[in-house]
């Protein structure tokens, strides 16, 4: 009798336990979850419009730095130097101009008070001239303006919001014109990346409640819902292999391995004490029928034994 209460006993040990474990599992059970999530986010690269040496690096590597904020500078002399020049060849061509406007006026005047004193090619040729050095100043504004620009361009200032990453330059360093230099993270683009099974994505929803749970935060759960879904993975079936023929990869009938397709997160707010890192990984469970529900409930990160 006392065996087969030690029997009962544990069997409702047990299965109170098994209840109380899949009560606590009961999301991770009814809503489709992936441990294969990732941290992304707008990666700017940073790239010179012009050449040369850099004369001024305010900044380090991992430096939070604002929209606006100088990057670094190139060496500026030898684009004032050509603004310069632009200038007096403006200032010339716009004397040259005035010349030949007044030739053209006075030719004009003398056909008119006598046409015999002047034929009706040789006013039409300084008439061309007076277009031709208009035209010609028009051309040296347009070279002062790109000169102007191009002595702008030597301070490179960040576009946006960001961390500086993977920073290698130096003083003294060549700038290349349109060649990335280092690379800015946007702060304001963060955004999670879920990889679900294929059979699992049936019921996923824009919309949808998603929470996050970051690696690097296994107990601050991040807020967040869906806002799309893939609508395609890369193949290698049919790439082109040996001799032009196409790859096709063995496949056992019993065995079908589910593909992951990517569906994008968007995050609600994020606390401060929260650092997102681009590459991080994380669990991402979504909570399928709850797009535009207004059902609350409190965020709980994924358990340790899931995550």
């Amino acid at each position: 009798m006392k065996t087969y209460l030690k029997y009962v006993f544990t069997g409702a040990v047990v299965l109170i336990a098994a209840t109380l474990m899949l009560y606590k599992y009961r999301d991770y059970v009814d809503n489709p979850w992936t441990r294969d999530g990732q941290v992304c986010a707008q990666v700017v690269q940073i790239a010179s419009r012009v050449t040369g040496p850099i004369v001024n690096l305010p900044i380090k590597d991992n430096q939070l730095v604002k929209g606006g904020d100088l990057l670094f500078e190139i060496d500026p002399r030898t684009f004032q130097a050509a603004v310069n020049q632009s200038q007096a060849e403006l200032r010339s061509a716009k004397v040259r101009a005035l010349n030949a406007k007044e030739e053209a006026q006075r030719a004009e005047r003398i056909r008119i008070r006598n046409p015999g004193a002047m034929s009706k090619q040789e006013l039409e040729t300084k008439q061309n001239n007076q277009r031709e050095a208009e035209a010609s100043v028009l051309k040296f504004e347009a070279e002062l303006e790109q000169a102007k620009l191009n002595l702008e361009f030597t301070l490179v200032k960040a576009p946006v919001d960001g961390y500086v990453t993977n920073l290698n330059l130096r003083l003294g360093s060549q700038a290349v014109a349109e060649k990335p230099a280092l690379a800015l993270v946007d702060i304001n683009s963060f955004w999670i990346h879920g990889f679900f099974r294929e059979n699992a994505i049936g019921n996923i929803k824009k919309g949808d409640r998603a929470i996050v749970t970051l690696m690097t935060y296994p107990d601050t759960p991040l807020e967040g819902w869906v806002d799309s879904l893939g609508w395609g993975i890369a193949q290698d079936d049919g790439s082109t292999g040996y001799n032009l023929l196409p790859n096709i990869s063995p496949t056992f009938e019993w065995i079908r391995l589910a593909q992951r397709i990517p569906v994008r997160i968007h995050l609600g707010d994020v606390s401060e004490e929260i650092d997102l890192r681009v590459g991080t990984t994380c669990s991402v469970l979504v909570m399928t029928e709850t797009s535009g529900s207004g059902k609350e409930k409190a965020a709980v990160a994924v358990p340790r034994a899931l995550q």
